[in-house]
């Protein structure tokens, strides 16, 4: 029965029952009848309040996040022929994050993220993430424009200060990728992950891009290795397998991240090996070894070694500036290097 009619019924009764008690004589007062109503007026009041609640989402059950983080940079490249100098733009972007609880012991999430291309009039607008996604005991899955699977190999070596880093992987490996469908478990201090790309215009076995892995990451230590396979537009595929290894020792950060990659007629490989160390709370000093095969070996080459050298200043733990160099030694190319000074400024509020 619904509450609304049972409230009816006893506000009849609230009405009624004292003519009834006169008629019959009985033992019980007026003052306890009315005392006897009240409760039930008040227990009807609370169950109503307990219905409302129940359907009602509350503030506490939906969190929303708005974040960014703006990056530009200025300096000069081709050091040792026709200098260039620009101001630059290292991956700023802003986004939104939403959290609900759902019934069942489920989570529903959603994220959108967006360049800021400062280099270029502060363009705004072309997605980096935008996807949707339920959680629970099952694990995590999503749909939209998401990072790969792939990324635990990279997030370990990513710690410079310009967009295509790491310098290696950022030459042959995906990042972030579209009309793809991720699954994420947690099993304690492991991770497995799988991802598949399903473009209805591309392929021909359903899907373009295949990629899982496993994460293990504990304040110890991080592993991870994954494999990708992803069919390429001439019709051939290329096939990766990616492992990294990473350490802190207090003040001390070792990582490094290697892939072997196999395609149709040429097989690579990616190598990154860094280091940073924090020479106090202000200041910190990153150094960096990279080296991409494409395992061409002609002029057509982009086979190269890289090296890279930084040190920050951390101004606050949301502001940081920085001054930066890279060496990029080409196997059949002109010898380019950079230097560059920057800002980073990022933000994240809650509501």
């Amino acid at each position: 029965m619904k509450l609304s009619k049972i409230t009816a019924a006893m506000m009849m009764l609230s009405f009624t029952a004292p003519l009834f008690a006169a008629q019959a004589n009985d033992t019980a007062t007026n003052d306890e009848l009315r005392a006897e109503l009240q409760q039930i007026q008040q227990r009807l009041a609370t169950l109503e309040t307990q219905e409302s609640t129940a359907s009602t989402p509350t503030s506490s059950d939906t969190q929303f996040n708005f974040y960014g983080s703006l990056r530009p940079t200025f300096g000069v490249s081709n050091l040792s022929s026709d200098e260039v100098w620009d101001v630059g733009d290292a991956s700023s972007r802003i986004g939104f994050a939403a959290e609900q609880k759902l019934s069942h012991g489920l989570t529903g999430f959603a994220k959108g993220e967006f360049k800021v291309d400062i280099k270029n009039d502060g363009d705004f607008g072309d997605a980096r993430l935008a996807y949707v996604g339920i959680e629970g005991l099952f694990g995590r899955f999503a749909i939209g424009k998401q990072a790969v699977t792939q990324e635990i190999i990279s997030d370990p070596v990513d710690i410079f200060n310009r967009s295509g880093t790491p310098l290696a992987y950022d030459s042959a490996s995906p990042f972030r990728v579209n009309n793809l469908v991720t699954y994420r478990k947690q099993f304690g201090d492991f991770l497995f992950s799988a991802d598949g790309q399903f473009d209805g215009d591309k392929g021909s076995d359903g899907s373009d891009f295949v990629n899982a892995g496993v994460r293990y990451k504990t304040d110890f230590i991080y592993i991870a290795a994954a494999f990708y396979n992803k069919e390429l537009e001439d019709g051939t595929d290329e096939n990766t397998v990616g492992v990294t290894l990473s350490k802190s020792f207090d003040s001390l950060y070792l990582a490094a991240a290697y892939q072997d990659i196999d395609k149709d007629d040429a097989d690579g490989s990616t190598l990154d090996v860094v280091a940073s160390y924090a020479i106090n709370e202000s200041y910190k000093v990153k150094l960096g070894v990279s080296q991409y095969d494409d395992g061409g070996n002609d002029v057509t080459s982009k086979t190269y070694n890289a090296y890279n050298t930084t040190l920050e200043w951390h101004l606050t733990p949301m502001f940081r500036t920085f001054v930066e160099y890279q060496k990029t030694d080409y196997d059949y190319r002109e010898t380019n290097d950079q230097i560059m000074i920057g800002m980073r400024y990022n933000f994240d509020y809650k509501f």
